[in-house]
């Protein structure tokens, strides 16, 4: 909270929030270099191509996301319910090191986008524009580690999902993938209901005023999206076992 001089911030001093929020931006391009090594390594000693390398790559920042993304969950699981989304990212190291982390990756694959697969790009673009708006208004940082994880276990499910191939496989897929975003849309209730409470005045924190209109957006998009891809995925699934079932008609009047 901040008191009537403005001087404290989610209970720190305000003079020493830039110098706490600058001691994880190393891990941006580490981040970065990281993925780009790991990329050239699959291309150029694994002899893979570049789709094949890329999708490796996402795999990798899938799984680590997820578990740094759970982590923080965690951690301060005290707070999530009301301080997610406004409370201070300085207040959250574990979530600030997970932004940036996350900040790496998608400037490395904007590269890849850009070149090979741009249409992704939007999709990309968004992302860093929300991690970006957090770092500026240092607020979010907690509620995108939230994002994050639920996220990333669709990601990796899917991951999975390309390994085995078979209908059963992609059944199991979209039963546990629906599972996941139900719980995303409920913890985006839940970050609007903090958006609502803090154009209310009734937020305890500080913060510029066009973040909760950014915070709503940007949930909204996600969660959007989101849902589009339940749908694509209940489509498909559809699909596969009407087709599936006209198949084995034609086959046993056939026979």
């Amino acid at each position: 909270a901040q008191c009537a001089s403005g001087r404290w911030l989610g209970g720190r001093p305000a003079d020493t929030l830039g110098f706490a929020a600058m001691l994880f931006f190393w891990v941006v391009p580490a981040s970065f270099g990281a993925f780009a090594c790991l990329f050239l390594a699959f291309v150029c000693v694994g002899g893979l191509n570049v789709e094949a390398s890329c999708s490796r790559v996402s795999l990798v920042h899938h799984f680590i996301a997820m578990c740094l993304g759970l982590w923080a969950h965690w951690r301060y699981s005290d707070r999530i319910m009301e301080d997610a989304s406004f409370a201070p990212n300085t207040d959250f190291e574990l979530a600030v090191v997970l932004q940036h982390f996350n900040l790496g990756y998608f400037l490395y694959d904007t590269v890849h986008v850009a070149v090979w697969d741009q249409r992704w790009f939007l999709h990309h673009c968004v992302a860093i524009a929300g991690y970006s708006t957090s770092e500026i208004s240092n607020v979010f940082g907690l509620a995108n580690a939230v994002n994050t994880w639920i996220t990333e276990v669709g990601s990796l499910m899917y991951s999975l999902f390309l390994i085995v191939r078979s209908d059963e496989a992609y059944l199991v897929f979209v039963l546990f993938y629906t599972a996941s975003r139900s719980y995303f849309a409920y913890w985006s209730v839940t970050v609007l209901g903090h958006v609502w409470q803090s154009l209310q005045g009734k937020s305890p924190f500080s913060f510029p005023a066009w973040a909760p209109y950014c915070a709503a957006t940007l949930q909204l998009l996600l969660l959007g999206v989101n849902m589009t891809f339940v749908a694509t995925h209940w489509q498909k699934l559809w699909k596969r076992y009407v087709n599936g079932a006209n198949g084995a008609k034609e086959k046993s009047k056939s026979g």
